[in-house]
Order: C-alpha cells, then sequence, then structure tokens
C-alpha cells in the first residue's frame, strides 16, 4: 500500500518530539487512518491503491469486467475449475483506487489534507504540549481563552485545507435501472390530452 502520510508527519505538525512510542504511533495511525476515510467517502472511491480479489469473471475480449475502478494494475488471472474442469471463469486479483504516485499533484493535496486532519483531532493534540496558544488571560478574573485555529477551507493563513480541495478528483456514480426504456416516441402506455 502507498503510504502518503507518515505518523512523522503528523508530528512535526503537532510540534511533537520524535521517536515516538508505540502509544503515539497508535494514535497517530489511527488518525491518519480517520483522515483517509473521510477522503474515500468524499471522493466516492480508495484514495490510495487497494488490492482486491474478484471470482467468477468472464472476460470480455481484452477486457476484464471488475467491479471497483479505476483499475491500477491487473496482478493475477487464475482459470477457476470444478473437479479440474476449467469452468470458463477466472479469478483475477488487481489493484483500484486512485495512485497518488502517478500523479504528484493529486499526492501533494491528499497528504496535506490528510496530516490537517489528523493534526486537529482532539486525542492528538493532547499528545503535544502547548498546542494551545493563549489569546488572552486575566489575573484576578482567572479566566482564559485560546486562539482558535482558523477554519478548514476558510482561505486565512494557516487554515487547513478542506475537503473540497480534493474535488477535481472526486468520481461521481452514475446508474440506470437494468433493462431497456421505453422509446421517447413510443405511445403505448402513453396518455394524451
Amino acid at each position: 500500500m502507498v503510504e502518503v502520510v507518515t505518523p512523522e508527519d503528523v508530528a512535526g505538525r503537532i510540534g511533537l518530539t520524535t521517536p515516538l512510542t508505540t502509544q503515539q504511533r497508535s494514535i497517530l495511525q489511527a488518525a491518519i487512518r480517520s483522515g483517509l476515510a473521510a477522503v474515500t467517502a468524499h471522493l466516492h472511491v480508495s484514495p490510495v491503491p487497494r488490492q482486491v480479489t474478484e471470482r467468477g469473471l468472464l472476460p470480455s475480449g481484452d477486457v476484464w469486467p471488475v467491479t471497483h475502478e479505476p483499475l491500477v494494475e491487473i496482478l493475477s488471472v487464475t482459470a477457476e475449475t470444478v473437479d479440474g474442469v476449467p469452468t470458463g471463469a477466472y479469478t483475477v486479483v488487481y489493484t483500484t483506487g486512485l495512485d497518488p504516485d502517478a500523479d504528484p499533484a493529486y499526492r501533494d493535496v491528499l497528504a496535506e489534507y490528510v496530516v490537517a486532519h489528523a493534526a486537529a483531532m482532539p486525542h492528538v493534540l493532547r499528545l503535544a504540549p502547548g498546542t494551545r496558544r493563549v489569546k488572552s488571560s486575566s489575573l484576578e478574573g482567572q479566566s482564559v481563552s485560546y486562539e482558535g485555529d482558523p477554519q478548514a477551507g476558510s482561505g486565512a493563513a494557516g487554515a487547513p485545507p478542506s475537503l473540497a480541495s480534493l474535488s477535481y478528483w472526486r468520481r461521481l456514480g452514475v446508474s440506470q435501472d437494468p433493462g431497456i426504456a421505453p422509446h421517447p416516441l413510443d405511445e403505448a402506455g402513453q396518455t394524451w390530452r
């Protein structure tokens, strides 16, 4: 699997010193997975290549009718048999998803979003001392207010990117019920007034 963001990348963003402890690494990896899950939901496709195995595929010329797209690479094709007799169907192992290694612009935008997402998570912020900046304090009133980070996608200096920054790579789904629709000029079943 392509590693777009490492726990060390997130640690650097929040000012956490390295090397990381096992607990810190685990928390940062979970935050990175959360960022990648948000990207997957937004793009409607895996943001990094992942391996898929499909069974019972019948070739259509030089094309394999795989379920998941975009197809990155076919890893193996194995003829299926029953009691040693070929069935005509095949098991296809392939990788699918977007490939950050093939598109440096996508890789940069994806990495920036995932690092910002992970670094903004409350349980990640608790790992680094001094991640909250004091905006104002009062001695007698015993109050402290902290600077808020700019909202994601606000365009303000230092603001983390929003999911909209990845919209260029978003895949929209289109579907149609199976069967043949009636011809638009077919008068059968229409009532004319």
